[in-house]
Formats: structure tokens, sequence, C-alpha cells
């Protein structure tokens, strides 16, 4: 019979309809990071298993740390999509143009990312802190939940210290976070990336399905980011923006958590 697969030092639980898993490193003493990662079921064992290895191998020049991640409870794609767009967005808009075909998923309504971050701080975070001594915290996403967690870095200096934004999508709502004041923070450190295919030549993007030249000009992940990473540089965050060669919108993420781990904790 299979056994299951157990990842050590890590737990899972629910808060509502939240899923909520936590890895604790061995043998911490005192305060360790914490990352809370969004779209945590497609990130998780990723990252804990980098944040591990390299913590070994580099003999603690990555220092252990916790990782925490969340995903909403749902059994059916379409439906995961549809929170997505609610619980990750903050402002209400409805998807124009090249995106309006989108709009049928939205079925949960979209802004509701005040609401979320509540249930974030209010419930996520005071669970994992009764579970592990946390120090700084950095908060994580990917595409919608890379939004939100540049969104909520901002929004929350005093909960979320560091930013790791995956291809975050910042044309949401006509780009408006972009328009936006980043108030400087001392100490606070920015990961941001794209992947380099997610512009220009068409005949590079993959999965084809995402072949729609319009939704690419629009979306503009490439130069969104790096205007957001030079707004946090002028703000003076310590940022790293990273556009990954030879990657997509789809692929990007293991380098950018291998990355932006290390900017955000590395020692040496």
């Amino acid at each position: 019979m299979a056994q299951p697969f157990v990842v050590p030092g890590s737990d899972t639980w629910m808060e509502g309809d939240l899923h909520v898993a936590l890895a604790v490193p061995p043998h911490a003493e005192g305060p360790v990071p914490l990352v809370l990662l969004l779209d945590g079921r497609t990130m998780f064992l990723t990252a804990v298993e980098y944040a591990r290895t390299v913590t070994l191998v580099t003999m603690g020049a990555l220092p252990p740390m916790a990782i925490a991640a969340v995903w909403r409870d749902s059994t059916h794609p379409l439906e995961y999509f549809s929170t997505r767009f609610r619980d990750f967005t903050p402002y209400e808009w409805v998807l124009p143009g090249p995106f309006a075909d989108d709009n049928a998923m939205v079925q949960h309504g979209t802004g509701g990312a005040a609401a979320f971050l509540d249930l974030l701080i209010d419930r996520v975070l005071p669970a994992v802190r009764t579970r592990v001594e946390v120090g700084e915290t950095a908060i994580g996403g990917w595409s919608l939940s890379g939004l939100f967690a540049t969104w909520a870095w901002r929004e929350r200096p005093d909960v979320f210290a560091h930013l790791i934004a995956m291809s975050p999508s910042l044309w949401w709502a006509d780009g408006r976070i972009l328009g936006e004041a980043i108030p400087a923070r001392a100490g606070a450190k920015a990961f941001i990336s794209a992947g380099e295919c997610e512009e220009g030549d068409m005949a590079r993007v993959w999965p084809q399905l995402f072949a729609h030249a319009e939704q690419r000009e629009a979306a503009g992940m490439v130069r969104n980011a790096v205007a957001y990473g030079e707004q946090c540089t002028r703000a003076g965050i310590d940022t790293r923006t990273v556009v990954f060669a030879d990657e997509h919108h789809v692929t990007l993420v293991p380098a950018s958590l291998a990355r932006g781990l290390r900017h955000l904790f590395a020692t040496a």
C-alpha cells in the first residue's frame, strides 16, 4: 500500500475554507524568518525544499526559515480561478478589451483583497505564530497573487517587511497600483520578477493557449515589473528586479523563489 508523503516538520490545518500549510525548520533556535506564500498549493513544496537544501549546503548562509502557504479549498479549477479574481484584486474592475473573455470566470466578483488580507492577518498569521517563533515576515505571490502580495506589502508594512512578486499582474485596473506611491521603509526588501518570453516574439509563447497578442501587450508583464522595481528603488527599498531569460509566465516560479529567498534573507 502506498504511504502518504509527509514533509518533516510540517503541519496543515484549515482556517474556514482556507488551507494553511506550515513547514518549520529543524533545530531552529529563537525567531526565524517567515515566508507567507499565496497560491500555496502550487509552490509550497518547491519553497520548502529549496530553503532547507540551500540552508544545509551553505551551512547557514541562507538562514533557517519557516514557510507558510495558503490556498482556497476548491474541488474545481475554474472555481479556484474565480476565487483568485476576488481575493487577490485590490480594486473592483470589469475586465475590458483583450481580457473581456475572462469575465466569465469572475463569478465571485473582484476587489476582495482587503477582506482576504484581514483573514491572513487576523486568523492565519496568529495561528502560525502559535506553532513557531516568527521574526521578519515576507509575503510572496505569482500573477494575480503577486499583485495581491505587492499591494498587501505596501498596505501593511507593520506585518510584511519583505516582498516576493513573481510576474505580478500589475496591469489590473489599468495599472492603478503603478500610479500609487510607495512609502519609504527602513530595512525593507523587494524581489520582483518577470519572464523574458512574456513579451515580444509571439513565436516564443508557451503554452500556445496563451498566445494572445493583444493581452500580452496590454498586460505588459516585463515592462510593468521593471517599472515597479524602479519605483521601489527610488523609495529607498533594497530591490532586485530580474527578467529571466527564456522563461514564461508559468515557468518562472522556481527560479523566482530561489533568487527571491536569497535576496531577502541571505547572510553572506
